[in-house]
């Protein structure tokens, strides 16, 4: 017998909403994704505008983007770390070790350009070793890196310890002082790591072997090259923001950069660079670390205690992660 039920009719191109068609595409899914972290940005900025009226202020907006520098600077390096589906715990204390070793050499009456090539070395080199390390051994990058972040530290104590590291010479001091010298460096390090992330075959592999090793390895790509490479990027770009940090305090001690790591991973994440690789930029990490300082700037004009607002930033990180980790399973299924 017939049945009774009528075929549903049949939209045309015309018929199909804007949205529709966005949908059927999977770009809805995208944009939601990219838009998520400023859209929170946006946010935390209206809340903190209306409860904290000295928030609207420019000294607070200024604040915040002064801030931003260093930790922007080595969240650059970290990102390509991370889309390749590594970590690496170890870049404070490795921002340390290079602080102590060009507070040294500029004591030591070394010219300026000197230090400044000698700290980035360091920097490129401690990346260098984990890299090594971890395609070497085969060992967890969590341990590698866990394991040099103790190393790092010990041996800037090693060099740094009961030294006054203070009193540079002025052309050093203008690599941090004030707002342009750290603004255009960092510019300079957002536009470079954008350009080997979106332009070169470089930044392509970092996707590739993040989404998915063994598929990249088939293609050709010479993954354990590559991770050195990645690696050593996120140890230069250490030791960059190290150098602009030491500049900027005038100031160098074995203790700098305690804890930097955890904070600079959690922007990057924050940003909607993917914990598990892959998915990612630096124009989410740039959202994640002003949503980082906003936070920290924020509660502090609201006069909120400093472990309150280690408690928010923590919950922020969890939700972050947590997103990350639905939106994975809802793209597998």
């Amino acid at each position: 017998m017939a049945s009774d039920s009528k075929p549903a009719p049949v939209q045309s191109a015309e018929q199909e909403s804007w949205y529709q068609r966005l949908q059927n595409s999977g770009r809805v899914g995208i944009i939601g994704e990219k838009l998520q972290p400023l859209i929170g940005l946006v946010l935390i900025t209206l809340v903190f505008m209306i409860l904290a009226p000295s928030y609207r202020q420019w000294p607070a907006i200024r604040d915040i983007l002064e801030q931003s520098t260093v930790m922007l600077i080595m969240a650059t390096g970290t990102t390509i770390v991370l889309l390749s589906g590594n970590l690496d715990l170890s870049t404070g204390s490795l921002l340390a070790l290079v602080a102590v070793v060009t507070g040294s050499i500029l004591l030591a009456g070394m010219p300026v350009w000197l230090a400044v090539i000698v700290g980035l070395l360091v920097g490129a080199l401690g990346g260098f070793i984990n890299g090594v390390i971890v395609i070497k051994t085969g060992v967890p990058t969590l341990i590698v890196t866990l394991g040099t972040l103790m190393a790092y530290r010990g041996l800037a104590n090693m060099i740094g310890a009961g030294k006054d590291m203070s009193r540079f010479p002025d052309a050093f001091k203008v690599l941090g002082g004030g707002f342009v010298g750290p603004f255009a460096i960092t510019v300079v390090s957002v536009v470079v790591m954008w350009f080997i992330l979106a332009k070169t075959r470089l930044g392509f592999n970092a996707y590739a072997i993040g989404g998915n090793s063994e598929v990249a390895r088939l293609s050709g790509v010479n993954i354990n090259r590559n991770k050195v490479i990645y690696y050593s990027i996120g140890g230069l770009m250490a030791g960059l923001a190290a150098i602009v940090q030491t500049s900027r305090l005038d100031f160098a001690h074995p203790n700098r950069g305690q804890a930097m790591e955890l904070w600079v991973i959690a922007a990057t994440v924050i940003g909607g660079t993917s914990m598990f690789g892959g998915v990612g930029g630096i124009g989410g990490t740039i959202i994640g670390v002003l949503i980082i300082k906003s936070l920290q700037t924020g509660l502090i004009h609201l006069h909120v205690p400093s472990f309150w607002q280690q408690v928010a930033i923590g919950a922020v990180i969890i939700l972050a992660v947590w997103l990350d980790i639905l939106q994975r399973k809802r793209a597998s299924s």
